[in-house]
């Protein structure tokens, strides 16, 4: 008990210096994946099967690319002159060369784009991730705290006399 009482402002300063820096380290970890929604303006009205035929067409290419996420897929009615490519990028994967390759497929598939509507863009955090370095690091400021104060032998208050040596004081200076 005496122990948690001479050190315990000790240990809460280590474990508060090692949640800053684990908090400090988290502005660095890139997000999980993005996810890229681009809208096109079509020439002419989808085919009943177009939409089915590109995503197939996408499995069977660029989605290849990763085991983990659906890279591409595209959605839209059929007679709508509206297309939405969705693009999920995780890292390793180029968003760049996910998007010709998605253009390549739907021009081979006779669709003409006019003019693209619009893009949005949403990341996903690696929360899960930041929330292990943040534990982590106040685990070894916990660690380090106590690792501190037992190293701590010095004896300064009249409380330190009576604990480790069994004497009481007349006096200080």
């Amino acid at each position: 008990m005496y122990f948690i009482k001479k050190n315990l402002l000790n240990i809460i300063i280590c474990v508060l210096a090692f949640g800053v820096i684990g908090t400090a380290v988290n502005f660095f970890i890139p997000p999980a994946g993005t996810t890229y929604e681009e809208y096109y303006t079509l020439e002419s009205g989808l085919e009943p099967n177009s939409i089915a035929n590109l995503n197939i067409q996408l499995n069977e290419t660029v989605n290849n690319a990763s085991d983990n996420i659906r890279v591409a897929s595209v959605e839209g009615q059929s007679g709508s002159d509206m297309l939405k490519l969705v693009i999920g990028t995780e890292s390793g994967i180029n968003y760049n060369s996910i998007h010709a390759q998605a253009m390549d497929i739907i021009a081979g598939e006779g669709i003409v784009t006019a003019d693209s509507a619009g893009l949005n863009t949403f990341e996903t955090p690696n929360t899960a991730l930041k929330l292990i370095i943040i534990l982590i690091s106040l685990l070894i400021g916990a660690a380090a705290g106590i690792i501190i104060a037992l190293n701590n032998r010095n004896i300064s208050t009249e409380e330190d006399i009576q604990h480790y040596l069994g004497e009481r004081t007349l006096g200080t200076f």
